[in-house]
């Protein structure tokens, strides 16, 4: 069920930060004015499903067989295997490095004192964020 919930959530999670970077890519080139009802509010929302999709991830897969597995010793068996390695490595630390990465984008932003920074913050370290995302998405299995 976690698990389930951890892949349904991801789609609403690149909604989000699709919709974030394109907003914020046409008011930086736009030229406007930042808006805490509108571009604050878009950033902090994006940032908390991303929280719910990592408070997910987590429970999935300390609930997995993967985690059963590593308590047993089996990790070398694992790092052997590129599909294992990357559901059991690669996908959790990429995602919590997008996380990190999004999470000082934000605080970047709120201590930004021109409109044009605190677009830039969140471009740059969403956008980073993002890319990390969509590098490690386990896509064939996903889709």
């Amino acid at each position: 069920m976690i698990q389930f919930l951890h892949s349904t959530w991801a789609f609403l999670v690149l909604f989000m930060f699709a919709l974030t970077l394109t907003n914020y890519l046409m008011s930086y080139f736009q030229n406007k004015v930042f808006s805490f009802n509108k571009d604050f509010r878009l950033a902090s929302f994006t940032l908390i499903v991303f929280y719910i999709q990592a408070v997910l991830g987590l429970l999935a897969w300390f609930t997995s067989d993967y985690f059963t597995g590593i308590k047993q010793g089996h990790m070398g068996e694992y790092m052997k295997h590129a599909h294992d390695r990357l559901l059991v490595v690669e996908h959790p630390l990429m995602m919590l490095l997008a996380l990190l990465l999004a999470h000082y984008g934000f605080n970047r932003m709120k201590k930004a004192e021109s409109s044009k920074k605190k677009y830039m913050a969140v471009i740059l370290f969403y956008g980073l964020a993002f890319l990390f995302i969509l590098s490690r998405i386990p896509w064939n299995i996903w889709l």
